[in-house]
């Protein structure tokens, strides 16, 4: 890297890759690149004061829901030692789950033992509007310091990957000045400063995600509130994975590749086998986002018997006892936006009632999104290849995230060493876009990016990418196929023999494969399986006519993998 102070404000750069992101999926993508490219040079930027991320913002008592063993980087274990884990915890290794100050120092850690070849710029800001392929510019949150940068290689934006929590993200509809809202991080505060006082309240949790179900067991488990004290506002209900009874993303997306996309169905047989479990018996959710709980932490959550369940809240109101004067005692109301529901009063005087914001939007959202206060006008992407110069980081796989981050770190430094298998690739494209009517397909003259675009698409949480008006797609609608396709397609284009690409990946701390004893990627049984379906039942797990027609060939390269 070599830099050149034109003037005090400004500093001209160069390296080789520009990461935009210190989060926990760009540091995954920049060690797994850094490990296959050590001659790289690397500019890593962040608008944060240290690496970490949304981890930063989060509150003193969060910790991972999913084991610390496939977290963080693949050179390094978040878990420690494995022998003290045991002796000095008197824990199994797959049981750890890192908390915030673990998970920072490791991340900070990193950055810092690797600082001959990453230049960290910490508290920046990459400018999207001004930056281009050939000049990126990037300044200092304060102003005083412009950066402008010649990339040799390829910027990766990590950007889109930002966890918007609710530190950082106010509630998105009005409450009135006297009402008491506080963000987890601010119970968190006040009740280390002045726990006797905390413990007067009455609390309303707003939010029914990983942060409204984490402040749900705060408040019992640590500040000993009675659940009879506590209300969560719940707008829809959620599917969780067990993990006293081995739920995990991935059982979860294997349920619904076997019930072709039936949410309801794969969910109530995983009930049934005890991986998946609910807040109600009696009430069906409609959602599942990757949540991970224990058996007491689902008894917690059912101790609470005030829900309620009148979809998302719009407004929380000072109800006035006395219509001349405000007073302590009284009332709030929350309002909601379907005139099905009326407002709910909450079950304490206003002084006493304390609402815990739990409503932000978490990952994925394009983090860069006019809500909030650092907002700025950028393209988003849904692809990940997204030119010759650019990348956009996004999921292959089901979560955690960092095994998708380190997956497309390895590809690209297999592109820049130019093995990938490009044979093979061309033969997945002529396959794919055989029979395709379209003027711009040169089938003679693929491009590498071209390639990897089309072959390795993103892993979407919610809805797809290819839906219209004219061909609304369900919610989960990628969330079957897509991780195993993309297992499938990375194991045959990284090397001319799929054993190798395997090799790495069971070596790979953050792969299921190389960190849970026995476990199978089954890539070989699924592509068979999307082969048996046809194009009308694949479909229904979310495979495009394209992704149909190269599964032959796939199934091919992948041949040496059968029965692994």
């Amino acid at each position: 890297m070599t830099a050149t102070a034109n003037t005090k404000e400004n500093i001209d750069l160069e390296c080789d890759y520009l990461i935009v992101g210190a989060g926990a999926s760009t540091l995954a993508f920049l060690d797994t690149l850094m490990t296959e490219l050590p001659d790289a040079k690397i500019i890593l930027i962040d608008k944060k004061a240290a690496p970490g991320g949304h981890w930063i913002d989060s509150y003193g008592y969060v910790q991972l829901h999913q084991p610390s063993i496939v977290y963080g980087i693949a050179s390094k274990q978040l878990e420690g030692n494995w022998l003290d884990c045991m002796l000095k915890q008197f824990m199994l290794p797959w049981n750890h789950r890192a908390n915030k100050t673990e998970i920072l120092k490791y991340f900070a850690d990193f950055v810092k033992e690797n600082k001959e070849q990453v230049d960290f710029y910490s508290d920046s800001v990459y400018d999207f509007e001004k930056s281009d392929e050939d000049t990126h510019f990037f300044s200092s949150i304060d102003g005083s310091v412009s950066y402008k940068v010649q990339v040799n290689v390829k910027l990766i934006d990590g950007s889109s990957n930002e966890n918007i929590v609710p530190h950082n993200s106010p509630l998105q509809f009005p409450v009135d000045d006297e009402v008491r809202v506080m963000t987890p991080n601010q119970v968190y505060d006040a009740y280390n400063e002045n726990s006797k006082e905390m413990r007067k309240n009455k609390y309303v949790v707003l939010g029914a995600g990983k942060t409204g179900m984490d402040a749900v067991v705060y408040l019992q488990r640590k500040m000993k509130i009675d659940p009879v004290n506590i209300a969560w506002v719940i707008s829809q209900d959620v599917w969780m994975s067990s993990r006293n009874g081995g739920g995990s993303p991935i059982s979860h997306s294997l349920l619904l590749l076997k019930h072709d996309n039936d949410t309801q169905k794969a969910a109530l047989e995983g009930e049934e086998e005890g991986s998946i479990v609910r807040l109600d018996k009696d009430i069906l959710p409609t959602v599942f986002k990757f949540p991970t709980v224990s058996n007491k932490e689902l008894k917690l959550y059912q101790n609470i018997k005030t829900i309620i369940r009148r979809g998302r809240a719009t407004a929380i109101r000072r109800r006035s006892s006395n219509t001349n004067v405000n007073s302590k005692d009284d009332g709030v109301l929350v309002e909601f936006g379907s005139d099905d529901h009326s407002p709910w009063e909450a079950f304490a005087p206003i002084d006493k009632c304390i609402f815990v914001h739990a409503t932000s939007p978490g990952p994925f959202v394009n983090g860069y999104t006019a809500s909030q206060p650092d907002h700025q006008a950028k393209e988003t992407s849904t692809g990940i290849f997204n030119s010759e110069k650019k990348m956009t980081l996004n999921l292959l796989f089901e979560p955690p995230i960092s095994i998708s981050m380190s997956c497309l770190a390895k590809i690209e430094a297999i592109r820049n060493k130019g093995t990938l298998d490009l044979e093979c690739m061309k033969r997945l494209m002529l396959a794919r876009d055989m029979g395709e009517e379209n003027p711009l397909i040169d089938r003679d003259n693929y491009t590498e990016n071209e390639m990897l675009d089309a072959l390795i698409q993103p892993y979407i949480t919610g809805v797809s990418t290819t839906s219209s008006a004219s061909s609304p797609l369900k919610p989960y609608e990628l969330i079957a196929a897509r991780p195993m396709l993309n297992l499938a397609v990375i194991l045959s284009i990284c090397d001319k023999d799929p054993l190798v690409s395997m090799k790495w990946m069971k070596q790979n701390r953050l792969a299921f494969l190389g960190s849970i004893p026995g476990f199978k990627c089954r890539v070989c049984k699924a592509v068979q399986n999307f082969i048996t379906k046809g194009i009308v039942d694949g479909k229904k797990v979310g495979l495009t006519e394209q992704d149909m027609r190269m599964l032959e060939p796939l199934k091919d390269q992948i041949q040496p993998l059968e029965g692994m």
